[in-house]
């Protein structure tokens, strides 16, 4: 869907400077035998995944990830060929095709990906790439430490390994053990296939908050940035489409779950849950408007938004067209804790109805 400033009820901005930077920021802090990756899985974390994308290309990175191979394939589309390209989901039944046209690699989570992948690439007389994901106490994705012995056992002749990853599962909590636990085991599991394995590989661990744990040993080859790559890079303006006086004792929005002990002035915002604006803000969270932080009231509708503007200046409040709900004042964090979520969330629910802008 395309769409004029004119058309939109709301503005975000993508600062792609800013991304860049982030990035840089913790490649300086990791080191330079660590490469810092771009993890771009839903759409960039909903800001525009080949913008983004073309954006840390041309700053140096060369490692991206998404989930799904047909995220990987619209990369592939817009970065060059000496881009790495990985899907954490691995090769779907039937996708394996649509992973050799797009030169992608696919991150092997089971046995059965390790074959149907190894299979295909002996149909085909070639030899394809391939990640492997081990699990070490995420219970998510991976192949368990039996799965690897097999793997051991009978190497896929038809397959390059080149990478290694698993995915920590308390690092945002630098004290909790289970970190360290995480650590043996993956070193355990990758001296097994580095004992096995024809050819040397490389080992990415850590994520985001992994690569914000202080202990080097926790780095390895390759970082996956996620979210860290958008703090700060984020701008979303809502307009206002009307204001009402509201006398003491009117209640607004559905259910009524607003009763006004005072007069009032009221801003309804051309944003609602329909674009990803949580429900679980009513009447608690804020924007920012002319200056001023202005309460949510009343529930969040799919295309509304009501906020109480009352303590805004009258002059400018007259000249006000916009509300910042997400930014500088309205930070990610802060509204997301309010709405008893986290700031990867807002941002995936970031909605198609937006006109975006891309700063660099």
């Amino acid at each position: 869907m395309s769409l004029t400033p004119e058309q939109a009820g709301a503005v975000l901005t993508v600062d792609l400077k800013r991304i860049a930077e982030n990035r840089r920021a913790v490649q300086a802090r990791v080191g330079s035998q660590t490469r810092v990756a771009a993890v771009l899985k839903t759409d960039a974390y909903g800001l525009g995944a080949e913008r983004v994308a073309k954006a840390l290309y041309d700053t140096g990175c060369r490692d991206f990830f998404t989930a799904y191979g047909f995220e990987g394939a619209a990369l592939r589309a817009v970065l060059p060929s000496d881009a790495k390209i990985y899907a954490l989901h691995g090769v779907l039944p039937d996708t394996e095709a649509d992973f050799a046209k797009n030169d992608l690699i696919p991150v092997l989570s089971t046995p059965e990906q390790i074959g149907r992948w190894d299979a295909f690439a002996e149909r085909g007389g070639v030899v394809l790439p391939a990640a492997i994901h081990v699990d070490t106490g995420m219970t998510r994705l991976g192949l368990t430490e039996s799965d690897v012995d097999a793997l051991c056992a009978n190497v896929p002749e038809n397959l390059k390994i080149g990478l290694v990853i698993s995915h920590l599962a308390c690092a945002d909590d630098p004290e909790n053990p289970k970190s360290e636990d995480q650590l043996s085991r993956f070193d355990a599991l990758c001296a097994k296939l580095r004992a096995a394995l024809p050819e040397p590989f490389e080992q990415s661990l850590s994520a985001t908050d992994g690569a914000n744990l202080p202990d080097p040993r926790f780095y390895k080859d390759v970082v996956r940035l996620g979210h860290d790559l958008y703090n700060g890079a984020v701008s979303l303006r809502a307009k206002i489409l009307q204001i009402q006086d509201a006398a003491t004792g009117r209640t607004v929005g559905y259910g009524a779950t607003r009763t006004f002990d005072r007069s009032a002035k009221i801003a309804t915002l051309a944003i609602g849950y329909g674009d990803g604006y949580p429900r679980a803000l009513a009447n608690g969270g804020f924007v920012w408007i002319a200056g001023t932080k202005a309460p949510v009231v009343g529930r969040i509708s799919m295309d509304l938004t009501t906020v109480d503007v009352t303590d805004v200046p009258a002059a400018d409040l007259e000249k006000a067209e916009t509300a910042e709900i997400y930014g500088e004042q309205c930070p990610l964090k802060e509204i997301a804790k309010i709405a008893g979520t986290i700031d990867y969330e807002l941002l995936t629910h970031l909605g198609s109805r937006f006109y975006r802008v891309y700063t660099d």
